[in-house]
């Protein structure tokens, strides 16, 4: 494929957007209490300290930083960093941590998708711009932009193959495709349009098996705002949701088991 094969090709899926800024609000508290990122527990970091991508002063851009856990922790390393999410709450939630730490990181509420990097003044701005597991990279010009805010590495990290027990059986009983099919097409898209422009990435990988426990309640929001984010939903397709995540719970509760490949795509610019 040309790259301009890959960009007709490649384009946002979304069909709701303020659903999925919903689905992304409503995870803010629960996302705010996890640890911060390490070499030991995560892909991102491994492959930022082993290649080196920063040094004290340095500049990161967190693109869909979410709860600020990696800008956070790459401010730790003595790098300056801006967060950016389109989630007003996870930016509520940076700035609250911001205050807690003490930390200089400068958040905003910006939505990638519409960014102007110039504009911004982010134009070749960051030594480092990191996408690490966020919706914001849905197309071939959501994926450039990364490489025109860097002036030197990009890391983007997201999830590629992947079961879901639960959301499988909602989009079987609802003859939807799942969200989880244009996964594997960024990576492979990613890949292309990257080596089309004369650059030279590398691709990482590691399976991943991820726990969630949700009360009936949250598990019908969570599985009702995912969908919308992605699909056009009825009343009834809503209604099929909440009694299949009825029938599937135990004693008020659903546990969700989710298998899944996490790709990391690095490259310089």
């Amino acid at each position: 494929m040309t790259v301009q094969e890959i960009k007709e090709r490649w384009i946002p899926g979304m069909k709701n957007a303020q659903s999925a800024v919903e689905w992304w609000n409503s995870k803010a508290s629960a996302f705010a209490s996890r640890e911060l990122p390490t070499a030991d527990n995560s892909l991102a970091m491994r492959l930022i300290l082993n290649n080196q991508m920063i040094r004290q002063e340095q500049t990161v851009l967190d693109v869909g930083c979410g709860s600020g856990r990696f800008s956070f922790a790459l401010e730790q390393l003595g790098a300056r960093i801006t967060g950016t999410d389109f989630s007003p709450r996870m930016i509520e939630e940076c700035e609250k941590a911001k205050l807690s730490r003490t930390s200089s990181v400068d958040f905003c509420v910006n939505d990638w998708h519409n960014a102007n990097l110039h504009e911004l003044g982010w134009d070749k701005h960051f030594d480092l711009v990191l996408a690490n597991m966020t919706p914001a990279i849905v197309s071939a010009d959501t994926f450039l932009k990364l490489s025109e805010a860097s002036r030197n590495w990009c890391l983007m990290v997201r999830p590629t193959r992947r079961s879901n027990v639960v959301l499988d059986k909602l989009t079987t009983m609802l003859d939807i495709a799942p969200d989880t099919n244009a996964l594997d097409e960024t990576l492979i898209y990613a890949f292309e349009l990257l080596w089309l422009s004369g650059m030279k990435p590398k691709i990482e990988y590691e399976e991943q098996i991820w726990e969630n426990t949700w009360q009936v309640d949250e598990a019908i929001q969570e599985y009702t705002l995912r969908l919308s984010a992605s699909h056009t939903l009825s009343s009834s397709h809503k209604d099929k949701i909440a009694d299949l995540i009825h029938k599937v719970s135990a004693g008020n509760v659903v546990k969700e088991t989710t298998h899944t490949i996490i790709a990391a795509v690095y490259w310089q610019v």
